[in-house]
């Protein structure tokens, strides 16, 4: 019984090492990064109305959640040029400030549909 405590012991004292040295990683190498201004960008596309929602809130929320909004901006597209979807967008970009609505070029003639 004993080896298989001192076992466990050991595999949880070497998660928490390289928990503590990611941590340490990710503070040195975001504070670098920070010195840049914004060196990310992340494009959210949206073709349709009822995707629009989901497609730019999970977008935000990825961001949000690996706490990359200080150095990374959400650029959301309407591809349809659809009013419910800009209204959407603009919604979202009040909520976020670092999303932000983007200018989408116009159709390529010669792009094969899809």
């Amino acid at each position: 019984m004993e080896p298989v405590l001192l076992a466990m012991i050991l595999v949880l004292a070497v998660c928490a090492v390289i928990t503590a040295v990611k941590a340490v990683c990710l503070h040195l190498t975001r504070s670098r990064l920070l010195a840049e201004e914004q060196p990310f960008t992340v494009y959210a596309s949206v073709r349709a109305p009822e995707e629009a929602e989901y497609v730019v809130r999970s977008a935000l929320e990825r961001v949000k959640w690996l706490d990359l909004y200080g150095m990374c901006r959400v650029i959301c597209l309407n591809e349809s040029g659809d009013p419910e979807v800009e209204a959407v967008l603009r919604r979202l970009t009040l909520k976020y400030p670092f999303a932000e609505i983007g200018k989408t070029a116009p159709p390529d003639p010669y792009r094969i549909p899809e």
